[in-house]
C-alpha cells in the first residue's frame, strides 16, 4: 500500500513538474516564429506544448494575430494563455515566470479590450508583484515591469524615465539568463528601450536600440520596422 501511494505521489509530481517546467529549444522556436510573423509556425508550436511554453506560445500569438488585424484571435490567443498560466501559479505559487508572463498577457489584454482594465490592470499588477517579490532581478520580471511603465499613464503612476530605467536593468540581467531555460524578451527589451529613448527625445540611442535588437535577433520584423521608418 505505501508503494503504491509512494508510486502514485512520484507520478504525479512528475506530471506536475512536466506542465510547469519550460523547454528552452521550443522557447526559441516560440520567439523565432513570433519575430518572423510566422503564423502557421506558431499554432504548430503550440499544438505539440505543454505547460509555459504552451502559455508562451499563445501570448505571442495574441500579438501576431493583432499585427495582422484578426483581433477576434488574438483576445481568443490571450484568453487561452491567461487561463494556463493561472493553472500554472496554483500548481506552484512559487512560480515566478508563470507570474511575470502572467502580468504581461493581462496588460495586453488592456490594450485589446481597454473597457476590461479596471479589471485586468490590478490582476496585471497583483502578478507583477508577486513576480517581482519572488524574483525582482529576473530580466523578463522586469521588461514587464518596464513595459508597464510605459504603457500606463502617469496619473496611473506610468513614467517613461522610470521605464527607461527599468528596460535598462533588464538589458544588463540578460547577460545572466542565457542558461535559465526561460530565456526569452533580450531583444524585445531593446526595442521596448528604443521607443521609450524616442518618446524622450533620444531618437540616436532608439536607433542604437534598435540596431541592437536586430543584432541578438536577425529576423526580428518589429525591430526592422521601427529602424527603417525612424532612420
Amino acid at each position: 500500500m505505501k508503494k503504491t501511494l509512494l508510486t502514485l505521489a512520484l507520478t504525479g509530481s512528475l506530471i506536475l513538474s512536466a506542465q510547469v517546467q519550460a523547454d528552452q529549444l521550443t522557447i526559441t522556436a516560440i520567439e523565432n516564429a513570433s519575430m518572423e510573423l510566422n503564423l502557421n509556425e506558431l499554432v504548430t508550436i503550440k499544438e505539440s506544448s505543454q505547460g509555459y511554453d504552451k502559455a508562451l506560445a499563445n501570448y505571442r500569438l495574441g500579438l501576431n494575430y493583432s499585427f495582422v488585424q484578426q483581433q477576434d484571435k488574438a483576445i481568443a490567443a490571450l484568453v487561452t494563455a491567461t487561463k494556463q498560466l493561472i493553472t500554472l501559479v496554483e500548481i506552484d505559487s512559487q512560480d515566478n515566470e508563470s507570474w511575470a508572463l502572467l502580468a504581461q498577457v493581462y496588460g495586453l489584454r488592456i490594450a485589446y479590450q481597454p473597457m476590461k482594465g479596471s479589471d485586468f490592470g490590478p490582476k496585471s499588477a497583483r502578478a507583477l508583484i508577486k513576480a517581482q517579490n519572488l524574483t525582482p532581478n529576473n530580466p523578463r520580471v522586469l521588461l514587464v515591469q518596464g513595459v508597464s511603465k510605459y504603457n500606463t499613464p502617469a496619473m496611473y503612476g506610468g513614467s517613461k524615465h522610470e521605464a527607461l530605467n527599468v528596460l535598462s536593468k533588464a538589458i544588463e540581467q540578460y547577460a545572466y539568463d542565457q542558461h535559465s531555460e526561460f530565456y526569452w524578451g533580450h531583444a524585445e527589451a531593446y526595442t521596448w528601450r528604443g521607443l521609450t529613448q524616442l518618446e524622450l527625445g533620444n531618437k540616436d540611442e532608439a536607433l542604437a536600440d534598435w540596431a541592437k535588437a536586430i543584432e541578438i535577433s536577425p529576423n526580428y520584423g518589429w525591430a526592422k520596422n521601427l529602424l527603417n521608418k525612424n532612420s
